[in-house]
């Protein structure tokens, strides 16, 4: 069945039953209203886009069910992450390796940073690789 997108899944009434219910963000694959109430009431949020259609007020809708998001599935107890580069599902499963290589990727760049800072220009394994065979130079 292919996807509505004639009408959206919140406005800015929503927008403020959501922050009363202690949500913090917003997150959809439908298009969205309001965006003047939206940014009032400071609720981050990612949608698919803005319509002048107004939502559905009385259903259909189930709370407490895993949902199929953006190609996703998200189950309860799952984790979302989301900020301006776009959004991510951590399965609840799989929290303790994520939050582990985090730990790794967020120190290498650290380390990088700090060479950066103190003037690297190019970094060792580039000019590993630019030393290497593997790169052809062409006048």
């Amino acid at each position: 069945m292919p996807a509505v997108t004639s009408i959206n899944t919140a406005n800015d009434n929503h927008y403020q039953f959501i922050l009363l219910r202690g949500a913090s963000d917003f997150i959809t694959d439908g298009p969205m209203r309001d965006l003047v109430g939206l940014r009032e009431v400071n609720l981050l949020s990612w949608s698919s886009g803005l319509t002048l259609a107004s939502p559905f007020s009385n259903g259909p809708g189930t709370i407490g069910m895993d949902i199929q998001i953006g190609g996703q599935t998200v189950c309860g107890g799952d984790v979302v992450v989301a900020d301006l580069d776009g959004v991510v599902v951590i399965p609840f499963a799989e929290l303790g390796l994520v939050n582990k290589r985090c730990q790794e990727i967020l120190n290498l760049k650290i380390e990088l940073d700090s060479k950066v800072h103190n003037e690297l220009t190019v970094p060792q394994n580039i000019k590993n690789l630019l030393a290497s065979d593997q790169v052809e130079f062409v006048d």
